[in-house]
């Protein structure tokens, strides 16, 4: 028998700042043998709570149990328990792009590795799940990236079935399938509670899956609320299925009774919504016990939401959960990150902070002692600490390269005969590598403090003139642009690809962390997708005419130097002073 979720107060934070909650406070408890919905706008936190229990998200606070087995090993929550994440299977949205393998037999036999089955049982549970999602055994021969779309998805949760985990998360199970794939999930959903086993699902499918829900659990600004089905999806507005909203609008209007309260039951089938016909008859008989001219005058059109539905006026404040009229405050905090990104980007011009940049790149190399490079550490840390935020998406790279230079500086020390570690070996090494650190971590805020266009606009006005002595100014800084806007997508990729095989793999590493064994399995997908995004933009840009013609383009907006760049300026040439003032006197 599965054993039931229990969350206690957790809270998970964007890539380290505690400053920007994904998931706030979140407590309850998830009982087996049960479907439960994730509903929520975009943004709100889903994907981050399914993520969390899969344990792909490192938790800020609280903790996470499965039955009695924390999710997380007590000893400083350094690694996931083995124990429990292989009773759990989790597919993301577009896990499909996950294949590596040659073969289906071949994807479905890695994901029962952490298992250690092989044979005739594995055999039995791959045919066992492909028939579940409606996929044939003669596809096992096939390569993955050979099927459709739908059959790919299929087969994503094909591998999880074939695991028999306690529990299914899954993220968007529906995209892609059609209405024979929906009815395939569906119905093995039902079977999988019918088993005394659960599900957690997010969707927006409510249409196909809300018949099939036990309880909702609907999340807004990182919080996460419980709610029967039956009140719940009254309060879901315009994401409700039509013949929901027509009914709960007609009532709003006065035109419909309020039916009698629905009982919250499995198998409710259609119960939560009246097919289009039954309504239209319920309608006919209560339009004519009405003065049926006067009412049908009063039909208006209505902003979707914008009414107040029956549950709310009988006292129950769901709409507080779900509110389309007010907006989410998840997206007005976006929206202001968002606006002060934009601000932030736009504070400097591009040519001033590349400028200010090599003007202390050159005091910085000029240091050729380590106490030289004790001023240069203090120049360094005043530089940085204003835009110290901006560097902790960027402390894996950080740390990665720390821990290089010091492997380095300490084989650079290393003397054979004798054998012995000396100091004067490896000191100009040494030196040098605190040097490349130092510009390092001045170069890394630059991503976030200048957009690729108006980088590209700051080469295009600089160096412009030099396309008279036909020098490809404007394909050269495209190619600039292009580049900084790439890195971070890598990186993006990088770490969705690293969740999908982290969860496939069973691996019990902490945070981003990837096992050496499981790399092979990363890169092939990882890949595959690199190139399918330069192939997605470099039909962006043929489509854009670029490179077809030589016209004179129209730019959207030009560059200009501010006061704020002036003392950018001036504060980098001051530090570069000191640092050469550092070189002669000490």
């Amino acid at each position: 028998m599965a054993a039931d979720w229990q969350l206690d107060k957790i809270s998970v934070y964007a890539s380290g700042d505690t400053e920007q909650a994904l998931l706030q406070d979140v407590s309850m408890r998830m009982e087996a043998g049960k479907i439960m919905l994730l509903l929520g706008h975009n943004g709100a936190g889903k994907s981050t709570l399914l993520e969390s229990l899969a344990g792909l998200r490192e938790l800020g606070s609280g903790s996470i149990k499965l039955g009695e087995e924390s999710l997380w090993t007590e000893k400083g929550k350094k690694r996931l328990n083995s124990a429990v994440i292989r009773r759990i299977g989790i597919a993301m949205q577009q896990s499909e792009a996950q294949w590596f393998a040659s073969t289906v037999r071949e994807e479905l036999a890695f994901t029962l590795r952490p298992y250690r089955m092989e044979g005739p049982e594995a055999d039995a549970r791959m045919q066992a799940a492909m028939s579940s999602m409606g996929l044939d055994g003669s596809l096992l021969e096939r390569d993955p990236w050979t099927l459709s779309g739908g059959q790919q998805r299929r087969l994503a949760i094909a591998c999880l079935l074939a695991c028999e985990p306690d529990w299914l998360l899954l993220d968007e199970p529906t995209a892609g399938l059609d209405t024979e794939g929906i009815q395939r999930l569906v119905s093995m959903l039902s079977d999988y509670r019918a088993s005394g086993r659960g599900a957690i699902v997010v969707t927006h499918d409510l249409e196909a899956l809300l018949p099939l829900a036990d309880s909702l659990i609907i999340i807004r600004d990182g919080r996460a609320y419980e709610a029967a089905p039956a009140e719940a999806a009254l309060a879901l507005g315009a994401a409700s299925p039509q013949a929901m909203l027509a009914e709960a609008m007609l009532q709003d209007k006065g035109l419909l009774s309020e039916r009698s309260p629905i009982p919250v039951t499995k198998g409710m089938g259609d119960s939560f919504w009246q097919r289009p016909e039954e309504l239209a008859r319920r309608l006919a008989r209560e339009l004519l016990s009405k003065e049926t001219a006067a009412a049908a005058e009063q039909v208006q059109p209505q902003p979707e939401a914008k009414f107040t539905h029956p549950v709310a006026r009988a006292g129950k404040p769901i709409e507080q959960l779900y509110d389309y009229d007010t907006g989410s405050d998840t997206a007005s905090r976006a929206s202001e990150r968002d606006t002060n990104r934009i601000k932030l980007e736009e504070k400097f011009d591009p040519r001033a902070l590349v400028s200010a940049y090599l003007i202390l790149t050159t005091g910085f190399l000029t240091l050729n002692s380590l106490p030289k490079l004790a001023v240069g550490a203090l120049i360094a840390s005043a530089c940085i600490l204003p835009f110290r935020k901006l560097l902790i998406p960027l402390l894996p790279i950080i740390r990665g390269f720390l821990y290089f230079s010091l492997a380095f500086i300490l084989i650079g020390a290393i003397s054979l005969q004798p054998f012995e570690l000396q100091w004067s070996k490896s000191e100009p090494l040494a030196i040098r590598m605190i040097q490349l650190w130092f510009i390092m971590m001045l170069g890394m805020p630059l991503l976030t403090l200048m957009s690729p266009i108006r980088l590209q606009r700051g080469l295009e006005q600089t160096f412009g003139w030099m396309t008279k002595l036909r020098v490809p100014i404007h394909s050269l800084s495209l190619l600039v642009m292009l580049i900084f806007r790439f890195i971070p997508l890598l990186m993006k990729e990088w770490g969705r690809f690293a969740k999908i095989v982290k969860a496939r793999g069973k691996s019990t590493a902490r945070g981003s962390a990837i096992p050496l064994r499981l790399l092979p399995y990363l890169f092939v997908p990882y890949i595959r997708a690199i190139l399918r995004m330069a192939e997605s933009m470099a039909d962006a840009l043929e489509a854009r005419g670029f490179g077809q013609h030589a016209t004179r383009t129209t730019q959207g907006f030009k560059l200009s130097f501010t006061s704020a760049d002036g003392r950018l300026l001036l504060a980098a040439i001051a530090a570069c002073a000191i640092l050469l003032a550092a070189r002669f006197w000490l």
